[in-house]
């Protein structure tokens, strides 16, 4: 059920062409002074639309028992001769066959012969007050199945879940139900916005659908513009180059998830061609398209994506203040209408600029168009977009958010060789050398202060200094262990009548004593000599051990030769 929203004069501004058949339930329930309710809606709601041939066309049925055509769609080729036309409507009375009336539209309204358009947007709006006396499930999901969209609007005794069953989907856009017939006027601002988004959805190649926004859903390409037929594409066939384009053609802004299976479970998809965008193409049928190399493609791989909601901060030192804007077919400033903190506090999150600080007002010196945006919409869970639409004024809405600053940059250095040492788990510094913390911050405001704030494990310390062209050096003359912990810098300005602040990282600081590693750099080599020396004695020893023996053999085996020498001299002399 669509949100009842305050009604106030909207426009529809678009260049495409759109047929719609209003198809009036005029049984005898509805009282005269009811069916006056009916003829200030529909005038009103004619009032929204450029009525003409190349624009928009407007038939009229009524129906109780039987149906009958009021008017065709080429009819009344300008606004004046249908407003007219509606506030000569009779009232009739009858039963209630609504389904014999969406049959009637369908094969008497919607056809070429009487001004159809082939490349029109087509749209039935039904008003009724009761329930069907006829089944109504066929007739619509003929309807729907031709490329009709189909809104319902029930009124009194008029039952939700035959409405539901009638119009398309989503049904949070399409169906409307109302306690009594002065409700009309309230839903002639929405229901105009939702029929002038689907109007200009009819010239576009692409759309995202079951999302929670305009700019979320199921990707589907439309491949039969005749008939209004559209594919879901396989996640294999499309990249994050294809996306940007996707979302620029849908006036969104940049995509930030491109994931399947996250706008519910589809038949598989029929599109059979991979995209090629180069990512600056306008729109995606732009771009160079091959044969998928994919055999298959299950239904929970189609794509799904969600891209940024086109707002924007202009005209102030940050991207996160200055002017509101909103892009629907173009960008323009929005009204300053009484906003409160609630609605600023939706643009601060569309623009991930953290939350609304304050609004202002200034003067609309161009006299340019506005966008008026309804806080109930807002409020509601709606997008700003989804929630705008055309006006004039002379004051627009200026907003300041809270995450004004970019973080600040935390470095360090060292008096120790002049070098900061940067290791990969922090700094390290030896005790009592110099150190110094700088904070720093690009060049935005004028002016502000660091705050270098410390904490160990059993204390914490807090040190100030202004900001001194974007910059402050923390000087620490000598540094001990009590100096060991982590340090961050947070730098505050005072700008547009509010203070601001931001943090840096953390910078994770130890503190190394220069004396052990000098004890160690000479004990070292000490010991290690003196382990060599002792090694070299033990084995002198050792080889000293082995020589006696070794020397008794020699002489031994000397002696036995000149015995046998002597031996062999004296056997001779005989």
């Amino acid at each position: 059920m669509v949100n009842i929203i305050p009604a106030k004069r909207s426009h529809c501004e678009s260049t495409a062409k759109a047929d719609i058949v209003l198809l009036v339930d005029d049984s005898g329930s509805i009282s005269l002074g009811d069916y006056e309710g009916i003829r200030s809606f529909l005038i009103q709601t004619v009032n929204n639309f450029d009525i003409g041939p190349d624009k928009v066309q407007i038939g009229l049925a009524q129906y109780s028992d039987n149906p009958k055509t009021e008017w065709q769609l080429n009819t009344h080729q300008t606004k004046q001769p249908l407003l007219k036309a509606i506030a000569k409507l009779e009232h009739r009375g009858g039963g209630t066959n609504t389904g014999k009336a969406l049959n009637h539209i369908l094969h008497n309204n919607f056809k070429h012969n009487v001004g159809m358009r082939a490349d029109s947007h087509k749209s039935a709006i039904l008003i009724t007050d009761g329930e069907s006396q006829d089944n109504v499930s066929l007739a619509s999901q003929h309807l729907r199945d031709t490329g009709i969209e189909i809104y319902a609007v029930g009124v009194n005794n008029a039952k939700e879940a035959q409405l539901r069953v009638i119009a398309s989907d989503p049904i949070k856009n399409h169906v409307y139900t109302l306690s009594d017939f002065s409700s009309l006027l309230d839903i002639v601002n929405n229901l105009t916005i939702n029929l002038c988004n689907s109007t200009n959805s009819s010239l576009d190649s692409v759309r995202l659908v079951n999302g929670t926004t305009m700019c979320s859903g199921r990707l589907e390409v439309k491949f039969n513009h005749f008939n209004q037929s559209w594919s879901s594409l396989c996640e294999a066939d499309f990249d994050q180059q294809d996306a940007e384009v996707v979302c620029r053609e849908l006036g969104c802004g940049a995509p930030s998830v491109l994931q399947g299976a996250l706008y519910g479970e589809v038949e598989a998809p029929m599109w059979t061609k991979e995209f090629q965008c180069g990512g600056n193409e306008s729109a995606l049928l732009d771009c160079g398209r091959s044969d998928s190399n994919r055999s298959t493609c299950s239904p929970g791989k189609a794509v799904g994506l969600t891209c940024s909601e086109p707002v924007r901060l202009v005209g102030g030192a940050s991207r996160c203040a200055g002017t509101l804007e909103v892009k629907r077919t173009k960008w323009r400033p929005v009204q300053d209408s009484d906003w409160t903190l609630k609605e600023a506090a939706a643009a601060c999150g569309d623009m991930d600029c953290g939350s609304a600080v304050s609004t202002g007002r200034r003067n609309n010196s161009l006299e340019e168009s506005v966008w008026w945006i309804r806080s109930d919409c807002v409020q509601s869970g709606y997008a700003l977009r989804e929630c705008a639409s055309s006006s004039s004024s002379s004051s627009i809405v200026e907003l300041i958010c809270s995450d004004l600053l970019v973080q600040p940059i935390i470095s360090m250095s060292s008096t120790m060789d002049g070098v900061s040492e940067a290791q990969q788990q922090g700094f390290q510094v030896h005790r009592g050398s110099d150190f110094t913390i700088s904070c720093s911050i690009p060049l935005q405001y004028p002016g502000g202060s660091f705050h270098l704030t410390f904490t160990s494990s059993n204390t914490t310390y807090n040190y100030t200094l202004p900001a001194v062209n974007h910059s402050a050096d923390f000087l620490f003359p000598a540094a001990d262990p009590a100096h060991q912990g982590n340090y961050s810098c947070v730098y505050e300005v005072f700008v547009f009548s509010h203070n601001f602040s931001s943090e840096s990282r953390l910078l994770s600081l130890t503190v190394t004593d220069p004396t052990v590693f000098i004890i160690r750099l000479v004990v070292l080599p000490v010991t290690l000599l003196l382990f060599i020396i002792a090694i070299y004695f033990i084995l002198k020893a050792s080889r000293g051990q082995k020589s006696g023996p070794q020397e008794n053999t020699e002489l031994d085996s000397y002696n036995l030769g000149v015995s046998r020498a002597e031996e062999e001299g004296a056997q001779g002399a005989e």
